[in-house]
């Protein structure tokens, strides 16, 4: 048996797993305080008896069993915290982690191998409470020296958010997340209607108000660039989509059309999540399945 836990900005997915196959799936809210972490995750895997390992998908990047944040605004006690060892005093069993989208990309890869041709080069990018990505090349999963490989939503915009904003909870300024996240157009359609407006709202109101349809094409056209430049880096076979901005009504189509319209040669196969929102558990799933 194997525990799997995703464990994102503003939920924290659970599934008990075995040969592949899920048996049970739970979820929880993501807390927003170090001293609830641990009641909340004991809860997510209370009852499962049987566990052999445990499988992580988590935001951040992984060092030595340690989980650290990128963007500090997302989730604030991600410092260094011994993620591995609180699993470890819940459950005594081993514990492997990795970076969500990381595991993410790697589920799709895998899904796409099941056609008996699927890409040897993809990049998965999840536009969600943050943006994210993993990348197979020839493959294999790049993981990264420090665990950073396909921190894309870091990587400056030339891009300029639509409410002036320029800085990045990471330090660094005009980052793809400020525009192009669940929480960037959340904050960008707040300070244009004047009301708190989430990203979900904001879809629902695309096709009434065309300041919604403008601060989506927006980021759409600003993901679909910096994909080009992705592209331009690892010659891409294909790239996934995925995450719930990622997944919404028409983004995924407002993204092809934009990265359609950048001159990039050789221009790979833009697709959506076949694992849906699952996608990190189901390649935490089959990546801690496969380790010693």
């Amino acid at each position: 048996m194997l525990a799997t836990l995703d464990i994102g900005g503003t939920k924290v997915a659970a599934a008990l797993t075995q040969g592949g196959r899920v048996l049970e799936r739970r979820q929880l809210p993501m807390v927003s305080q170090r001293e609830d972490l641990t009641p909340l995750l004991a809860s997510l895997l209370q009852g499962w008896t049987g566990i052999q390992k445990i499988g992580v998908a988590t935001t951040g990047y992984v060092q030595q069993g340690r989980v650290f944040s990128v963007n500090h605004d997302i989730i604030g006690f991600w410092n260094g915290l011994p993620l591995q060892e609180i699993l470890r005093g819940i459950m005594d069993v081993p514990v492997v982690m990795l970076n969500d989208a990381q595991a993410a990309a790697w589920g799709e890869y895998l899904a796409r191998q099941q056609d008996g041709n699927g890409p040897a080069d993809l990049m998965f990018v999840t536009l969600s409470t943050g943006i994210g990505g993993g990348v197979v090349l020839n493959h294999r999963l790049r993981t990264g020296q420090s665990g950073l490989a396909g921190h894309i939503g870091h990587i400056p915009s030339h891009f300029r958010s639509c409410d002036g904003e320029s800085q990045c909870g990471c330090g660094q300024t005009g980052c793809l997340e400020l525009i192009a996240s669940g929480t960037g157009l959340a904050r960008q359609a707040s300070a244009l209607f004047g009301e708190a407006c989430d990203s979900r709202r904001l879809f629902s109101l695309a096709s009434q108000l065309p300041g919604a349809e403008h601060l989506i094409q927006h980021a759409a056209e600003a993901v679909a660039a910096m994909l080009a430049g992705q592209h331009l880096a690892l010659d891409l076979q294909e790239i996934v989509i995925g995450g719930s901005v990622g997944l919404a009504p028409g983004m995924l189509e407002r993204i092809q059309h934009a990265f359609r319209r950048i001159p990039v040669p050789a221009p790979p196969r833009i697709s959506a999540a076949r694992c849906g929102a699952d996608a990190g558990l189901a390649g935490i799933m089959h990546w801690a399945g496969a380790s010693s």
